[in-house]
């Protein structure tokens, strides 16, 4: 898969020239610095993947559906892996999603829940809680669902490697709307 760059060629090549080298500009070791510039354009294209989601929209994503009457049923869609970033610390978390939704006329494709989470929400700047919500709110409008319900688990490194420096913890957080929101995991 191919992932659309969120920003023109003149960004990208002002990102490499001026805020790349002043993202490392802490390092004091000027060799470690000069080693570094070569790797500009590989960290803007990672940025450009990593980041991608800016440049999608539930809407564009949620498009192919079927339409159904009296369906009386919930779709889940589970354990969907995402990588994301914390907005908070600027470091990666990472987890799986599961998500139900109970359907009013409208069913769409299950790898299209999947590229919600994967690509419009997980390639952002994110807090998981936020993300978590997104994802229900993003489900209720786009399909006009009875209800959402979505449930994160995630490692987060700026706890993992930073802070507490506990790699065992993990953060769950759920999100219910409409039909579902007292839903319990």
């Amino acid at each position: 898969m191919s992932f659309p760059n969120f920003s023109s060629n003149k960004q990208s090549k002002y990102m490499e020239e001026n805020n790349i080298e002043m993202l490392f500009s802490f390092i004091e070791n000027e060799h470690v610095r000069e080693k570094l510039k070569g790797s500009q354009h590989r960290i803007t294209k990672s940025f450009n993947q990593l980041f991608a989601g800016y440049s999608l929209k539930a809407d564009d994503i949620l498009n192919d559906v079927i339409h159904v009457e009296n369906y009386t049923g919930i779709i889940e869609v589970k354990k969907i892996n995402f990588y994301s970033y914390c907005e908070h610390h600027f470091a990666p978390f990472f987890g799986q999603a599961s998500v139900y939704y109970e359907p009013n006329v409208i069913i769409t494709g299950l790898g299209k829940i999947a590229r919600l989470v994967k690509d419009v929400h997980g390639r952002r700047l994110q807090i998981q809680e936020i993300m978590t919500k997104d994802i229900a709110e993003d489900i209720m409008r786009v399909l006009g669902a009875k209800g959402a319900f979505v449930e994160t688990t995630a490692k987060h490194m700026c706890m993992c490697s930073r802070g507490p420096s506990d790699d065992t913890t993990e953060t769950t957080v759920t999100y219910g709307c409409g039909s579902l929101i007292d839903m319990k995991r």
